[in-house]
């Protein structure tokens, strides 16, 4: 089954897109799909031992705003890897006015680095911007960053090529990063998922991007796992990078909900 969202992709002429799973076609509804062990090393190295548990069986994602809803709040986070380990992050996700009444919405996956969502007409979430105060750089991304897609099946995966600007804040005009990376989107399965804030029964969606903007190679994975009508509830990012979602060079990172 192609996703409607890799589909209009493949309708654009500027995008060459190839869609993928990890059986060759998508997995039936309620299947339960055992967590890769190149995946589990990762997720147990970053996050800790026990926070991944047993999977479960995993459905088509009917509605995107389920797994990340678009409601004020501050999710309280634990780090668990990274040179932060061990502290807590107040990670907001907040509303922006628009002319005309229109919304945007903002959630910071770290205090200085904000990302920018925003929900289609057809129900998915998708990110085009992603800015690190520290740094001062705004990273723009053509096609947007898949970040829920509504009506995705089970072990799915899209791959998509993705063209990358890094504006500076102060100067937006000034524009010395850019380049091209191939991504690929997969909903890998449902299962356990045990953190501070309590149990919870999340589905993982894995990001791999793989390119060179600027001077870089960049070679970048994240994990983020949803639970319904709570939004994330842990996620790891690992990458060598010098300019996308994560600025800093060697950057691993491990978070769980700390309150739910």
């Amino acid at each position: 089954m192609r996703h409607r969202f890799f589909a209009r992709l493949a309708a654009g002429a500027a995008v060459a897109l190839v869609f993928v799973s990890s059986t060759g076609g998508a997995r039936a509804q309620g299947a339960v799909l055992p967590l890769p062990s190149a995946d589990q090393q990762k997720l147990a190295a970053n996050l800790g031992a026990g926070v991944v548990g047993a999977a479960l069986p995993s459905e088509r994602i009917s509605r995107a705003l389920a797994y990340f809803p678009l409601n004020e709040k501050t999710f309280v986070f634990q780090v668990t890897s990274g040179s932060n380990h061990g502290n807590t992050q107040n990670l907001v996700l907040k509303k922006a006015r628009r002319p005309g009444g229109a919304t945007a919405w903002r959630f910071n996956f770290a205090p200085s680095l904000a990302g920018f969502i925003s929900p289609t007409a057809s129900g998915d979430l998708i990110m085009a911007a992603v800015s690190d105060v520290d740094e001062g750089v705004i990273v723009l991304t053509t096609p947007a960053n898949p970040f829920v897609l509504t009506g995705m099946m089970p072990g799915e995966s899209g791959s998509f090529r993705q063209k990358v600007s890094v504006n500076y804040l102060d100067d937006p005009t000034r524009r010395d990063w850019g380049g091209r990376l191939n991504a690929t989107y997969t909903y890998v399965g449902t299962y356990n998922v045990t953190v501070p804030a309590g149990l919870f029964e999340a589905i993982l969606i894995r990001f791999a991007y793989r390119g060179k903007v600027g001077p870089a190679n960049v070679v970048y994975t994240a994990w983020y796992f949803f639970a319904r009508d709570v939004g994330l509830v842990a996620m790891v990012n690992l990458g060598d990078v010098s300019a996308f979602w994560i600025y800093h060079n060697d950057t691993t990172i491990g978070k769980v909900l700390a309150v739910k």
